[in-house]
């Protein structure tokens, strides 16, 4: 009984150790970038392993947090290696080659992700994967830096650490005297066979994707909805009352299979001031998204409803937080009226950090454009205004993907560009009447 307790219990128990390392690096990169960690999750026979955190937005920061989780256990090679050596405990020294052993492999497929993102293959829902979408770097030249640090590793395990003699001896120990080695050899065999298949299926969790998006620190309303359940006649899936002015921020995870349109509606029929019209489109596509945000919007007095179009599948959880308005919530107010009664002008925004790039009238029948800008891991975000009753689009295109930033509104503050590895490109297209443009950017 305690033979099977130890060939249980210590496997599990390295496989424990290795998910806390693992998670651990991602918290604690998280904490000194300035963050606050929601969520650490380490119990593998429940969830997932996954940190969730909130306050980062710089995409090199969000690199460094995603690429902490694989590489920080390796910290732990000197330390055990030189453990390994100097002990003569075989129990000791079978946990230590253990732990090494599951972590090299980790390593390797590390590498062998990167090589598979760098062909497009895979969406950046791993840690690597996400280190590579949120950097720029090169995935091939990241996928060889990996293999090499596993050939180092490696290397240094067998000719510093001796692990090929120390395996020897642990093994010998395991199979017991010579005249009773075939007896209790079988048993432990056994034992690791019944034990694999567990073992393999943890290590899938705490090295796999990791779908769980990161979540508001305090939200008061939170919805799962499985997108199936949506019909051309309940379309709608949430309605809320505003008394006063407030401000709502959105945060959703999505995993989809198919289009899907989510809107907000004003079910009064009444304009909202950012747009002029009763409805907003919050997302347009069919690409699963771990996190995003329709933030910072200031609703007034009026009854309002969540939307998702019909025929859609898949699963959206929506987190719904909502505070008085600020300083800058009705300077963006301020803003937006200025921007519907034609008395917008360059100056009007002053936002620190942001450069103008871009003033100019667009006559209808316009497409064109505006503005290029490299890639690699800089984080960017843009203003835009449109005054005037044209109906202008408003569009950044990179690494062959098409991003909406204005469409059927007339501003946007403090957008997000997405990060990416070729040129980025600002373009605009008008199918009626004619407008003043003035385009903001601000570089992290």
């Amino acid at each position: 009984m305690a033979l099977f307790g130890l060939s249980v219990g210590i496997p599990l128990g390295v496989i424990f150790l290795y998910a806390l390392v693992h998670e651990g690096g991602h918290a604690l990169l998280a904490i000194l970038f300035g963050g606050q960690v929601t969520e650490f999750q380490v119990n593998f026979f429940v969830h997932s392993p996954h940190v969730s955190y909130v306050g980062i937005y710089d995409p090199l920061q969000k690199a460094i947090i995603s690429l902490a989780g694989p590489v920080f256990p390796l910290i732990l090679v000197w330390p055990l290696t030189m453990l390994m050596r100097k002990t003569e405990n075989r129990l000791v020294q079978g946990t230590i080659l253990l732990f090494l052993g599951n972590l090299l492999p980790t390593v390797l497929l590390s590498a062998v992700i990167a090589l598979v993102y760098g062909f497009r293959v895979i969406q950046p829902t791993e840690d690597v994967a996400k280190f590579l979408y949120y950097s720029g770097f090169n995935p091939f030249v990241t996928s060889g830096a990996l293999a090499f640090l596993f050939g180092v590793v490696l290397i240094f395990l067998l000719r510093v650490g001796r692990a090929k003699e120390i395996a020897a001896g642990v093994f010998s120990t395991l199979s017991g005297p010579a005249n009773k080695r075939s007896p209790l050899l079988l048993p432990r065999i056994f034992v690791v066979l019944l034990l694999l298949p567990v073992v393999i299926g943890i290590l899938q969790n705490i090295v796999g994707p990791e779908p769980q998006m990161i979540q508001p620190m305090n939200y008061q309303t939170k919805i799962e909805l499985d997108l199936q359940t949506i019909d051309a006649d309940s379309t709608i899936y949430h309605t809320f009352e505003v008394s006063e002015p407030t401000t709502f921020d959105f945060v959703y995870s999505l995993t989809t299979q198919s289009d899907v349109t989510l809107r907000l509606l004003n079910l009064r029929g009444e304009p909202f001031v950012f747009n002029n019209q009763d409805s907003v489109i919050m997302y347009q596509g069919n690409e699963s998204l771990p996190l995003a945000s329709f933030s910072g919007f200031t609703l007034l007095e009026g009854t309002y409803a969540l939307e998702a179009s019909a025929g859609s599948r898949g699963v959206l959880t929506m987190y719904i937080d909502s505070r008085e308005p600020d300083v800058g919530d009705l300077h963006y107010l301020d803003l937006l009226a200025k921007v519907q009664d034609g008395t917008f002008t360059a100056q009007s925004y002053q936002e620190e950090g942001y450069t103008l790039i871009y003033e100019g009238i667009v006559p209808k029948g316009t497409d064109e454009l505006l503005a290029t800008f490299s890639g690699g891991g800089r984080g960017r975000t843009i203003s835009a205004f449109v005054v005037g009753s044209s109906d202008v689009s408003l569009f950044y295109e990179a690494d062959g993907k098409t991003h909406t930033l204005l469409d059927g509104f007339q501003a946007t503050i403090g957008r997000g560009l997405p990060t990416h590895r070729g040129q980025g490109e600002i373009r605009v297209k008008t199918l009626e009447g004619e407008a003043i443009l003035f385009i903001y950017v601000r570089e992290e």
